[in-house]
């Protein structure tokens, strides 16, 4: 492949785009906020560098691809922060309160803003970066 598109496929690659993204709209429509998981996890497979395990530095995407979850150092300790993804992640997380269970039982409660976002205090949570390899995000019942 050449690197460059003709007019034609980059006609035709928009209107796959299109219907892709009709599709997954008009499923997320039929089963509405109810029919989705409430629980997803986080898991990083492999990020071992040469020393200790790190939190990526281009995140963990949860395992149905709608929330990216990064992890930010501040001056008053470490910050997760998760944000949504696309239409449909924005829609179904914005607004809404969740709660982070670590595997080691801890767990954290937090809420998404109206952009799909929700930044977390994790210093007390956890003892290094390692105890964040693999976490689930449990969407709550009530609305905030």
């Amino acid at each position: 492949m050449a690197g460059e598109f003709t007019q034609a496929q980059t006609a035709r690659l928009l209107r796959t785009l299109r219907v892709a993204t009709q599709t997954a709209l008009a499923e997320y429509a039929l089963g509405g906020r109810a029919a989705a998981r409430s629980r997803v996890t986080f898991m990083a497979l492999a990020a071992k560098g040469p020393g200790d395990w790190r939190f990526p530095a281009a995140g963990l995407l949860s395992a149905d691809g709608l929330v990216l979850a990064k992890l930010v150092s501040e001056a008053d300790g470490a910050i997760l922060e998760l944000q949504a993804q696309g239409v449909v992640g924005l829609s179904l997380y914005a607004n809404r309160s969740a709660r982070i269970a670590f595997a080691d039982g801890h767990t954290v409660e937090g809420a998404f803003d109206r952009d799909g976002r929700m930044r977390l205090s994790v210093t007390g949570a956890i003892n290094s970066e390692a105890d964040l390899s693999a976490f689930d995000l449990e969407l709550r019942d009530d609305q905030s």
